[in-house]
């Protein structure tokens, strides 16, 4: 008999479902695009961080090498310049420990590249060498211990890569 409806189309939604689901889908609009501008920022955030790890281990090993280097030129008994030379190899090893501590700072304890003992060690093997150069006394054996241990460190180094 009658409808019992008017001729409305039933399969059309009412007018305020339509303005959610335009508010809806511009959110989601909305999201999306903030979504991609967060990631365009952090991604060369992440590669610059991972960059800073490898420019702190190229320096230690420009560092580990250049202390190597000057410890094949001390004289295995008291030389003239072999103070200076040991000078020269403390501030070596001086560097890399502030490039560690450095790094220690910046990522926190998982940043650490080193252990501190191993900077420690060499600064005692080198100053037990300045020691024995200053009296006179024949140093051969502390120049083969600072550079086997220059040598251990320096492989320590290259595995961080």
């Amino acid at each position: 008999m009658y409808r019992r409806y008017s001729q409305v189309n039933q399969t059309a939604a009412p007018l305020g479902q339509t303005r959610r689901n335009r508010i809806k889908n511009i959110l989601i609009l909305l999201l999306v695009a903030a979504l991609i501008a967060v990631a365009s920022v952090a991604m060369p955030a992440v590669r610059n961080r991972n960059n800073a790890r490898g420019l702190f281990i190229q320096r230690m090993q420009n560092e580990i090498a250049t202390a190597i280097r000057l410890t094949t030129s001390l004289s295995r008994n008291a030389g003239a310049n072999s103070a200076a030379i040991l000078a020269q190899i403390r501030s070596n090893v001086y560097a890399i420990g502030v490039l560690n501590e450095v790094r220690i700072g910046e990522e926190g304890a998982g940043g650490r590249l080193l252990q501190e003992d191993q900077v420690t060690s060499l600064q005692s093997y080198i100053d037990n060498y300045l020691s024995f150069l200053t009296t006179g006394m024949d140093t051969g054996e502390y120049q083969t211990n600072l550079q086997n241990s220059l040598e251990t460190l320096q492989v320590q180094i290259s595995a961080l890569e």
